[in-house]
Formats: C-alpha cells, structure tokens, sequence
C-alpha cells in the first residue's frame, strides 16, 4: 500500500489502541491514527466489517492520518475478531445491536475534539458499509459517508432523505447485494438533492485493499482509494 503521494502534504503520524470516553460516559475502544502536530484536522470514522478491526482497517487509517485526516475506528466487538463468516455472525448476533450506538458516539467524539475541525466523515466496509448509510441518514451534521459493499436493503425507501452525500463501492462480482438492489439504490439516491453517487467497479467481488493500493490506475483497488479521497475532499475538508 503505498505511503506517497507526490501532489499531497505527507504528514508524519502517531496511531495506536486507545480508549475513547463518549460524551454520555461510555468507554470506546477504538484505534486511532492521526498527524503528529498542532492545529485541527478534518475527521474520519472508519468502521470494520465481520472481522472486527483488522491489519486493513489500519493501513487505511494510517493512510488517511499521512493525508491529514484525523482517523478513528471504533472497535465494535470490544476486541474480539473473527476469522471466519461463521465466527464473524457470532460476533455480529453479539454486538450488532448496539453497533450503530457506538458509531454514532465515535461521531460525536471526533465532532467535538479539540485536534478536529468538526467536519467529519464516515468510511465503512461491509457491515460497516451498512452502518455509514445509517448515519447519513438520520445524522443532520455528518459531512460525507463512503460505503463499501454495504446492505442497503432495511434502508430503502429512506435514501431519498439522505442527509450527507453518500459514495457507494460494489464490485461487479459482489456476491450478496444483487444487481437489482444497486440499482434501486442508484435510483433512490438520485431523488436526494446531495450529490451522491454509486460505482461498480469490475473484477472485483469484497477483496477492496486487501493487498493495498497498488496496481495501474485502471485496477479496481486504485480507483476506489483515488475516487474516496476525491470524496472526502471534496466533502469534508
């Protein structure tokens, strides 16, 4: 995965396991990652999929820190992980009910640090793909939500009241969301007046980033990271 990029500011990084106390007193773990100097930095939530937060998930929070983004990723098995689907839904039958309860805090936190600058974002993988249309949805102060392979399924006929635009990644052998279900999605989105927009990138199922971002400008991983930092960007510095 590469660390440089020659048109970007690189900023030197601290990341690490912390705990995060939420404003109603709950304690979060979570991993953070963000630039090793003064000022305020805008914000990313970064949520993990079944596996619960893995050497992927860090890499990309490590990634975003380098890129002057302030990142934290709310570990919602409280340290648990799975190595299996199977072991994955045990988890997810364990913690799914309040999974959005601590995104939702972790949001909160990131909102009101003082290293933040209050606009903050959303970036989920699966399940956490799933959880950042939630908060687009019912959050009014959310900047922007990236959601890769998430479920939109329970969410449609609420996408046209989306309250932050949304950028969502499919790849074209996705192998549990159907055709049809991204497609309505797509329909839906364009009835909400952000500016929002759903990709299907080809030869691809859910392997986003699992070897990097490496690879010609035409493979799936390189347009996905190159089109959410246009995202972000665009939305949330």
């Amino acid at each position: 995965m590469p660390i440089y990029k020659p048109t970007r500011v690189e900023y030197a990084i601290v990341n690490g396991r912390v705990s995060v106390v939420a404003d109603d007193g709950t304690v979060i773990p979570a991993y953070w990652s963000h630039p090793d100097m003064g000022g305020t930095f805008p914000a990313v939530c970064l949520v993990h999929d079944w596996g619960g937060v893995t050497t992927t998930d860090r890499w990309i929070a490590h990634l975003l820190a380098q890129l002057g983004y302030y990142v934290l990723i709310p570990d919602l098995f409280q340290g648990a992980t799975a190595t299996t689907p199977a072991e994955g839904m045990a988890l997810i039958k364990q913690h799914g009910d309040q999974a959005y309860a601590v995104v939702d805090r972790a949001l909160r936190v990131l909102e009101r640090h003082n290293r933040t600058n209050s606009r903050v974002g959303v970036i989920g993988f699966g399940m956490g793909g799933s959880l950042a249309y939630e908060a687009a949805l019912v959050r009014p102060d959310l900047e922007a939500a990236v959601a890769f392979y998430g479920l939109p399924g329970r969410y449609f006929g609420k996408f046209k009241g989306a309250r932050a635009p949304i950028l969502a990644f499919y790849g074209a052998r996705e192998p549990i969301v159907k055709a049809e279900e991204i497609e309505r999605l797509r329909a839906e989105l364009v009835e909400s007046p952000h500016p929002h927009e759903v990709i299907v990138l080809p030869g691809i199922g859910r392997e986003f980033f699992q070897d990097g971002v490496t690879g010609t400008p035409n493979d799936p991983d390189v347009i996905a990271w190159e089109r959410t930092l246009a995202f972000l960007d665009r939305c949330v510095r």
